[in-house]
């Protein structure tokens, strides 16, 4: 992405976060939200910062720093920014407090007491002696606690200090001084608005349009803003992030964003670049090619491939529109999307998946994957065997078929009758793959393992083969079954194809024990040919007290789509030590909806049995670590790397881990691999669309009276 913003900017982040006992008020995904907010502050793309405090600041966001560890944190990153010439940028998740009749936030550290100033955070004076050091081109501050809008430095004191008010400071509080702030709303909405955008406010966010952003998120709370600019020097004003919704540079109405940000980068390397009068339509594009093709120049060739890839996207675009147009909608090219991405993760080395953004839709959303494919994915290869691809992911998604004339005649002119065929044939053998889905269930289990295992073929959103199998109620009984099993649903499926997709049906007691995809297939592991993907058998066999549990998680399951922007943070509340410590509390949260998206745990609990089924109750996707020693972030962080891809990629983890511990071939890796590994220490129950399909056929057509989650 082309950065609009001043790339000298140098900007350092910390974000604090801790729970006070003595508040008395748990607050839920604390760490999560916090952690969230720093890992939006940090992209570079985003934010824009680099993390202040050198391990990263975990302990300030923990939910138990104490009053000494916040002030000195703070006040040694003033003095990192001072030497670094950087603007700082500050938040404050938690609990606050202020005097009866006095206007001055004390903000609450892990140790502090009710109505005891000594030992909590003035935040004020800390913000005031930050930005009054010579080196501090600023400091940004966005505070979520009750009585926010107290935490603003005192502006006579601004207005004077060693700086003699040449300070600048801008402030975004989540709530009047006289007002309470509730359970985080504000940065669950703030970290929203930055990973989603904001249109219409230009390319930078400041904090006055943030809050006019969140003044129609947040109902209950009056979010405020204070900004200070002594400085006669300023350059620009002070931003909290960069606008991921930014207007796109556009220098013609045939280039798409992604189009245009590659163009511009080339042209800018390129000193011989003409500038056209009429903007970069077709006619300047093809004339830029031969200008480019003649040239010795430095930055030439990479003009070349842009202007042509251009050029054979917007024509295929034409074609697209002609040919399929009446069958063209959002929901069909984000399928063509997915379809491309399994694609390009099995080419090797891996290409870089398609990844728009979620809010681009309808004939934006069209031109980025055709631009994606012409000019990010054909470095080493043909841009028009590419975007035979696409071609034919939309034929196979829209029911349309390759021989139609216009089709064929974009093929011919573009040189890419072979790739056409090759691109046809490989659909086909996707649409195969994802056709077919074997279900291994045992929900028949009273306790743990049954006496009979339930198997599905399904073919789409329906089963096609039935059968049941009985076995002696044990992991080994149940094992034994696979080979049988996979035997079996080879010879339903036409032409004997492989069967690549295997659901395995748990009740929640082995969810934390038994990994099926190790077990015996044959002569491999169930996982090392097959996806397989853990359900929940609650799920599938709904109890009468949890009627309509599936059912409106539909609309969650969409939300979760939606709020999950491309490459960003993954849609996940995690919840921490302080979040699972009281059982009782966490199932009481539950209840009350506080959890919105999907539930992870970033810990393994000594009660996690006995937490797992209050947990997958109410969220349709559960994450834990597999393992005490897979607890850390780094399998979090990637988790928004590759989420639109999941669950599927965990199994292409596991393989990864498998065949490192046993000291096999690596196969040759990149670093998308390499952090595609990090995942493995994740074990996931998902419940996706798809999956409650099925489980609502199940409902209607296999009704049982015993069951056990």
């Amino acid at each position: 992405m082309t950065a609009a913003w001043p790339k000298t900017t140098v900007r350092h982040a910390l974000v604090i976060a801790t729970q006070c006992p003595a508040a008395k008020q748990q607050l839920s995904n604390l760490v999560t939200r916090a952690n969230e907010l720093h890992r939006l502050l940090t992209d570079p793309e985003i934010g824009a910062c680099s993390p202040s405090d050198p391990d990263g600041g975990l302990a300030l966001r923990s939910g138990e720093a104490s009053q000494r560890q916040i002030e000195d944190a703070v006040r040694a990153a003033a003095h990192r920014a001072d030497e670094a010439g950087a603007v700082l940028v500050l938040a404050f998740l938690g609990h606050g407090q202020t005097p009866l009749g006095n206007s001055k936030l004390y903000y609450m550290a892990y140790d502090t007491r009710v109505d005891h100033a000594a030992s909590s955070v003035a935040i004020g004076n800390l913000l005031t002696d930050a930005g009054d050091l010579p080196g501090v081109k600023g400091v940004i501050t966005l505070i979520d606690t009750c009585h926010a809008g107290a935490g603003a430095p005192d502006t006579q004191e601004l207005a004077g200090g060693f700086s003699l008010g040449k300070s600048r400071y801008s402030l975004l509080m989540a709530a009047a001084a006289s007002q309470k702030a509730y359970d985080l709303d504000f940065s669950r909405e703030l970290a929203s608005l930055l990973r989603d955008g904001v249109p219409g406010t230009g390319e930078l966010l400041r904090a006055s349009a943030l809050k006019l952003a969140l003044t129609d998120r947040i109902l209950r709370q009056n979010c405020q803003v204070l900004d200070w600019d002594g400085d006669p020097d300023a350059v620009e004003e002070l931003w909290v992030a960069v606008n991921v919704r930014r207007p796109a540079w556009t220098p013609g109405r045939q280039i798409g964003d992604l189009g245009s940000q590659d163009l511009r980068e080339a042209l800018a390397a390129w000193p011989e670049h003409p500038v056209p009068a009429d903007g970069w339509n077709r006619p300047a594009l093809r004339e830029l090619c031969e200008r480019a093709a003649g040239s010795e120049a430095p930055g030439a060739l990479r003009v070349w491939q842009v202007a042509h890839g251009l050029v054979l996207a917007g024509v295929t675009a034409d074609v697209i529109h002609a040919w399929a147009g009446q069958a063209l909608s959002t929901p069909t090219l984000w399928s063509v999307a997915a379809d491309l991405n399994s694609d390009y993760e099995a080419a090797r080395p891996p290409l870089d998946p398609v990844r728009p953004p979620k809010w681009i839709e309808g004939s934006a959303l069209l031109r980025y994957i055709l631009e994606h494919a012409a000019l990010h994915t054909s470095v080493r290869g043909n841009p028009v065997a590419r975007l035979a691809r696409v071609v034919a992911a939309l034929a196979d998604r829209c029911g349309l078929g390759t021989d139609d004339e216009r089709v064929r005649a974009w093929a011919r002119d573009a040189g890419g009758d072979i790739e056409l065929r090759d691109a046809v044939a490989r659909q086909a053998a996707l649409r195969q793959d994802r056709r077919w889905r074997l279900v291994i269930s045992l929900h028949a289990a009273q306790i743990d393992w049954p006496e009979t295992v339930s198997v599905w073929l399904r073919d789409g959103g329906h089963s096609e083969y039935h059968e049941v199998h009985h076995c002696e109620p044990s992991r080994t009984g149940v094992e034994r079954l696979f080979p049988e099993i996979i035997r079996w649903a080879r010879k339903k499926v036409p032409g004997g194809a492989p069967i690549t997709n295997v659901d395995v049906v748990v009740p929640a007691p082995l969810l934390l024990t038994w990994e099926p995809e190790r077990a015996s297939a044959g002569r491999t592991w169930l996982g090392v040919r097959n996806t397989v993907v853990l359900r929940w058998a609650g799920r599938l066999a709904v109890p009468g007290f949890l009627a309509g549990m599936n059912e409106e998680d539909r609309d969650r399951l969409k939300e979760l789509d939606e709020r999950c922007p491309g490459d960003t943070g993954a849609p996940v509340d995690w919840l921490s030590e302080h979040d699972t410590r009281d059982a009782g509390m966490l199932s009481e949260r539950l209840s009350l909806g506080c959890y919105e998206r999907a539930i992870g745990l970033d810990h393994r609990p000594p009660h996690i049995a006995e937490l797992m089924e209050a947990l997958l109750i109410h969220t349709p996707i559960l994450l834990w670590p597999r393992t005490d020693s897979d607890v850390g972030s780094s399998g979090r962080d990637r988790l928004g790397e590759y989420w639109d891809r999941l669950p599927d990629h965990f199994i292409e983890a596991y393989r990864h881990r498998w065949s490192a511990e046993a000291g096999g071939p690596i196969r040759p890796a990149g670093t998308r691999d390499e952090r595609l590994a990090d995942l493995a220490g994740l074990r996931a129950a998902w419940h996706d669309l798809d999956w409650l399909d099925f489980c609502g056929w199940f409902e209607q057509h296999h009704p049982i009276d015993q069951w056990s989650a």
